[in-house]
């Protein structure tokens, strides 16, 4: 009995060991691996501190309007009317004949403009007032964009302020414009206050009424300035710093952030040099906060009517 209960145990065994073996060389591969000294980690991700400029720019799109609509009238008499020489819708240069009376005399433009409509007295078409006669325009040698600004984008704006203009007809090429009015008086909505501002931009001829327009205000600029990715500040108020990456290890480096365009943001600390690699944050991580105190979005979009 003992016999049969001793070759019973030694087969049992021979199955377990038979069986660790099996499994042993089923999983061998692995289990080294997973027993073996952990691999390096991969670097993170850096860029180069670098040097240049800055600028926070305000932009914003809306359509081109007309300097003015008026009512031309004439100086001082009228007469009847002969013809209307100008045409209805179409650009008028300033000094083009407008108007030829019966007598022989013109009146002619006072500026570059568009006629809509006219009411001149005509002989044998019944009576006309002094006050009906007169040619309706549209004012076109320069023309206005008017913008909605935020109580808080109100701040970096003035009357006289330079603006970058393109067209979307031709978004290559470039006219200057400049605020020529900021409304004093604003109007209150659920997301804040905003202000009327208008931009006014010399027509050389090529700019038409209806057009749309882009506009770029540069409200900051600061130049030769140590600069890194946004993403690359942690922390807040006071307590801003990047990461430095050199010879395998990390260290944190206070600085003071400047001007930001919304991408890249102006540091300075004593600590930091052209050139050193700082460490790149997980987007949507503590940098997002850093540059919001940053001061930072450059191009912050305004509603444009």
């Amino acid at each position: 009995m003992k016999s049969t209960l001793g070759k019973v145990l030694v087969i049992a065994a021979l199955v377990a060991v038979a069986g660790g073996l099996a499994t042993w060389l089923a999983l061998g591969d692995d289990l080294a691996h997973a027993f073996s000294s952990p691999a390096e980690e991969a670097p993170p991700l850096t860029t180069p501190v670098t040097r240049g400029s800055v600028q926070k720019t305000v932009t914003g799109a809306g359509e081109v309007k007309p300097l003015s609509t008026e009512k031309l009238k004439p100086a001082d008499s009228w007469h009847w009317l002969e013809s209307f020489d100008a045409p209805l819708n179409k650009r008028v240069a300033a000094g083009t004949t407008l108007v030829t009376y019966a007598n022989g005399e013109t009146w002619t433009a006072p500026f570059d403009l568009v006629v809509t409509s006219y009411t001149l007295p005509e002989k044998n078409k019944g009576a006309v007032t002094k006050d009906n006669h007169f040619i309706e325009v549209k004012r076109i040698d320069s023309v206005n964009i008017v913008l909605a600004a935020s109580e808080t984008d109100l701040a970096s704006l003035a009357e006289g302020q330079p603006v970058r203009v393109t067209m979307g007809a031709d978004e290559t090429r470039h006219y200057d414009g400049t605020i020529s009015n900021i409304n004093e008086v604003g109007t209150y909505g659920a997301t804040g206050s905003t202000f009327t501002v208008t931009v006014q931009v010399p027509n050389d001829g090529s700019i038409k009424l209806g057009m749309s327009a882009n506009l770029f205000i540069t409200v900051a600029e600061a130049t030769d300035v140590l600069t890194v990715p946004v993403s690359a500040v942690s922390g807040a108020g006071d307590a801003k710093f990047v990461s430095v990456y050199k010879d395998g290890a990390l260290a944190q480096v206070p600085v003071t952030t400047g001007i930001s365009d919304g991408t890249t943001v102006e540091v300075s600390g004593d600590m930091l040099h052209e050139g050193d690699a700082v460490v790149l944050n997980e987007a949507g991580g503590e940098a997002g906060g850093a540059a919001a105190d940053a001061g930072a979005a450059s191009s912050v979009s305004i509603v444009m009517s």
